[in-house]
């Protein structure tokens, strides 16, 4: 799917992550020195975020949102929508968002609902709350997009637990003066290469679902926790990812030499480096930012922004941007947007 809208603007942008941090250095004496040095080399991890066992997605949303909305002087009740989007939420039933409508004081009358979406998350969020605003259902809309996904690593999963890290973000979309357009792609049928197995009604957890199996690489997981098969998502996001964001600026009729943003997921560094090049654009022009934070799944973009938006600015990159989420589901999700005058805050560790 490929669509343009007018009218719509991404005002501010704010994020928040977990103070508490895993350095992959504590994997020693698991991983010897050198494999450490490989490991951080070809991911460009050195520290995940993770969030302790009382802190939700919502809460970092919560947070974010309530910076955002403080430095922007928005009232609560300016707020028409809010869309939550994760693979995290608080419970099964009801949904986060109705939390988050709750806690933060927003009108009783406006649109909440919940979105469940991983890697392309972002991308997802801010479709919606275009589409909301460009029907002119909402004026304004906040799109809450995070994870706490480490919760469902194993800690005995070295392959997974130097990679993936929590962080929260909070997003306003409202009526505007730019363009806005997105390019959508999903495969299903490679679902379960990212997948949680155990826990819902299709795999219910049982006795059996807790029992911890070991891999040929001598990784413990069990049904209950995530498992990531990495060479497939790899050929998945290297074989759409390019085609999509090319596809993209033919769409929006921008040359590469224009933009001076590409946001990619920040997966790790090997495969944005890889699609980066897939691509053919400048290394500055596609910042790597998951050096102390890891992989933040659906957080990611916000968050590379958060960290990255003083530079960005600086060197006046954010007027043609493209951002790109891509992974779990299977699906990618690309934007063309502006941010040039878009406030953006840096993260607020809770």
């Amino acid at each position: 799917m490929i669509v343009k809208l007018n009218n719509i603007s991404i005002s501010a942008i704010s994020t928040a992550i977990p103070k508490q941090q895993f350095e992959i250095k504590d994997l020693c004496p698991s991983y010897s020195t050198e494999e450490i040095k490989r490991l951080v080399s070809v991911t460009g991890i050195e520290s995940v975020r993770i969030a302790p066992k009382d802190l939700c997605t919502s809460d970092l949303c919560l947070e974010a949102a309530k910076l955002l909305l403080l430095e922007l002087g928005v009232s609560p009740s300016d707020i028409d929508g809010i869309v939550f989007v994760s693979q995290t939420p608080d419970y099964i039933m009801p949904a986060t968002s109705l939390i988050l409508q709750a806690k933060l004081n927003l009108r009783k009358d406006i649109v909440a609902f919940d979105i469940n979406y991983g890697c392309s998350a972002y991308v997802y969020g801010l479709l919606q709350a275009s589409l909301l605003v460009s029907s002119s259902s909402c004026k304004k809309v906040l799109v809450c997009v995070g994870d706490v996904i480490s919760k469902y690593v194993n800690p005995r999963d070295k392959s997974l637990i130097v990679i993936f890290g929590d962080a929260g973000s909070a997003t306003l979309v409202e009526k505007g003066n730019h363009s806005i357009a997105f390019n959508i792609m999903s495969e299903g049928s490679g679902a379960q290469y990212l997948v949680i197995k155990a826990g819902s009604n299709r795999y219910p957890k049982n006795k059996d679902t807790c029992i911890e199996r070991i891999d040929e690489d001598g990784n413990w997981h069990t049904d209950e926790n995530l498992y990531m098969d990495g060479i497939q998502l790899m050929n998945f996001c290297l074989s759409n990812v390019p085609a999509t964001i090319n596809d993209l600026l033919r769409f929006v009729g921008w040359a590469k030499e224009e933009i001076g943003f590409f946001g990619l997921h920040q997966a790790n560094k090997f495969l944005v480096n890889s699609i980066r090049k897939r691509i053919g654009v400048k290394e500055e022009c596609v910042p790597i930012t998951m050096q102390n934070t890891g992989n933040t799944g659906p957080a990611s973009l916000p968050l590379l922004l958060s960290i990255e938006h003083e530079r960005l600015n600086r060197e006046n990159r954010l007027e043609k941007s493209i951002l790109s989420g891509f992974g779990s589901g299977l699906s990618c999700g690309a934007v063309a947007c502006n941010l040039a005058e878009s406030k953006i805050f840096s993260p607020l560790e809770i």
